[in-house]
């Protein structure tokens, strides 16, 4: 009975996710999930409070279900790299998702989910150098990288997905996270002309 029950789920969490893709998120209503899945309304809220609810558990179950195993098992640069590919494998999806905005947006699940993982990898490797900046504590210093992610996964997704593959938007995101402006800019040709 349990496999049955873990079955209907995955199958009303595909559905949601094929029909926001087609439709968006906004505009789609449980009973177009349930008729898609071929269950009665009911059965939906047996699994899920409202869409919102199977918003976030395809985030967990797709994505970070995987990707914190891995961080756990100290795999960074894989669990980096199945995030990317998972956002990549299903691009229009989350470029629908990240319309969902205001409260239970899209974007504060993925962020509370990528602060999670980076959570797991500074309990693994502590960071070094926050001892010289006393304003800036462990907390902020993983906000602020969550935030860069979400957003580089963000502006990939919404801009850029049809050019840069997942692999590639991964590479740069590493580049840039390893690299600060100041090591880019040519300040010193620019201040002998």
């Amino acid at each position: 009975m349990e496999r049955k029950s873990e079955l209907t789920k995955a199958l009303l969490g595909e559905k949601f996710k094929e029909l926001v893709a087609k439709k968006g998120f906004e505009k789609l209503t449980i009973k177009m999930i349930t008729d898609a899945a071929g269950v009665i309304r009911p059965t939906f809220y047996n699994y899920f409070q409202d869409k919102y609810e199977v918003m976030e558990w395809l985030l967990w179950e797709d994505v970070f279900k995987e990707v914190s195993e891995l961080m756990e098992q100290e795999h960074v640069m894989e669990s980096l790299q199945l995030l990317f590919q998972r956002f990549g494998e299903d691009k229009t999806y989350y470029e629908k998702v990240f319309e969902v905005t205001g409260q239970n947006s899209f974007e504060e699940m993925l962020y509370g989910q990528v602060f999670h993982m980076e959570e797991i990898l500074v309990k693994h490797h502590p960071l070094k150098h926050l001892s010289n900046m006393p304003h800036v504590d462990e907390k902020v210093f993983l906000e602020f990288h969550a935030i860069s992610l979400v957003n580089g996964l963000k502006y990939w997704l919404i801009r850029e997905s049809k050019n840069i593959s997942a692999g590639d938007a991964m590479e740069f995101y590493q580049y840039m996270m390893s690299h600060s402006i100041l090591d880019l800019l040519d300040i010193e040709n620019t201040e002998k002309k």
